[in-house]
């Protein structure tokens, strides 16, 4: 291997031996029998995904890899706390980063177009949050990132003119850089309203899904323990799904921004909640930008797949700034 080059477990030699006799040994203690082929649902740089059909339905196997190896833990984790919330993990590694986790039925909610039932998940999942809030010492045992404000202060203070650098032009840098004496400031005030929780790092429509009456959150990750209200960025881009043009998005973001904060009422007042949920709106921007500078893309395979994900997000930045000065 080169000096530099990554290696991704699933294309060294014995793996798949390996992962198939640890998978049949796991299913046989839960009285599981595999029935067909097992299939690669999904493989990229990052992660892999294996599907084993079994006499009680489909099961799922998944390689978390390097840049997620905290993930079984957080998982069996959240199973064991929200078991009608989260996945079914049936057995981890943590040496291995690998998961065995039953398959989930229902729809995703990307597939849904009733308002209500996206509203419904995203205040079950701030619901989910609040419980975190007092499981951060077990959260970082089990290494789920420290991305707590003084972090990303530090993070923001030494990489933010490096992600300008991954695609903005001369103006737009300029724009971003004059502002971070006031996101510094932002991310102050917001831990000054709620502290650190739980935070998925990718909330997006396909990450959740509706099973009958429940709402299942998979697919932590990306997950840290950083400001609570990040995790909304990303459900408010998938909002796009429920609407009908681009001009009606940021009405329908703060129309659901309630739905979100009622149920953190129990922490803080709802004024100060309004205050905290427009500077996530911004921050966050900021926040998804240092995740790709620094969390995903260095373990990318092709680092240039996702080398210009920082700058777009500085952009949504400047947009959501746009748009807050503009109402």
């Amino acid at each position: 291997m080169k000096e530099g080059e990554i290696l991704i477990p699933w294309h060294q030699n014995h793996y798949d031996n390996c992962v198939q006799d640890w998978i049949q040994e796991k299913l046989g203690e839960a009285n599981l029998l595999i029935t067909g082929k097992i299939e690669r649902e999904k493989e990229t740089d990052l992660t892999l995904i294996l599907r084993i059909p079994t006499n009680k339905g489909n099961y799922f196997f998944k390689d978390s890899g390097l840049v997620s190896k905290y993930e079984p833990a957080l998982s069996k984790h959240l199973h064991h706390n929200f078991k009608e919330k989260t996945v079914e993990v049936v057995a981890v590694n943590n040496n291995e980063n690998w998961i065995l986790m039953k398959e989930i039925k229902g729809q995703p909610l990307r597939n849904l177009k009733d308002k209500k039932v996206w509203q419904k998940a995203i205040s079950e999942y701030a619901e989910l949050q609040i419980v975190q809030l007092g499981n951060i010492d077990l959260l970082l045992d089990y290494e789920v990132p420290n991305r707590k404000m003084p972090v990303i202060k530090e993070e923001m203070e030494q990489n933010l003119e490096g992600m300008c650098a991954t695609g903005l032009n001369k103006t737009e840098a300029s724009k971003v850089m004059e502002l971070l004496p006031t996101l510094l400031d932002m991310c102050d005030e917001l831990e000054s309203i709620i502290p650190a929780s739980l935070e998925h790092g990718d909330l997006h429509s396909n990450n959740i899904r509706v099973v009958g009456d429940n709402i299942i959150f998979f697919d932590w990750g990306d997950a840290s323990v950083s400001h609570p209200f990040f995790s909304t960025r990303v459900f408010w881009n998938s909002l796009d799904d429920l609407i009908s043009s681009d001009t009606e998005w940021y009405g329908m973001v703060k129309e659901f921004h309630p739905y979100y904060l009622e149920p953190w009422t129990k922490v803080a007042p709802m004024k100060d909640l309004e205050r905290a949920i427009r500077i996530s709106d911004e921050l966050a921007c900021v926040q998804r930008a240092l995740s790709w500078h620094l969390y995903i893309t260095p373990y990318r395979k092709n680092k240039h797949e996702s080398y210009h994900k920082p700058s777009q997000w500085l952009k949504l930045l400047l947009e959501q700034r746009a748009l807050h000065e503009s109402t």
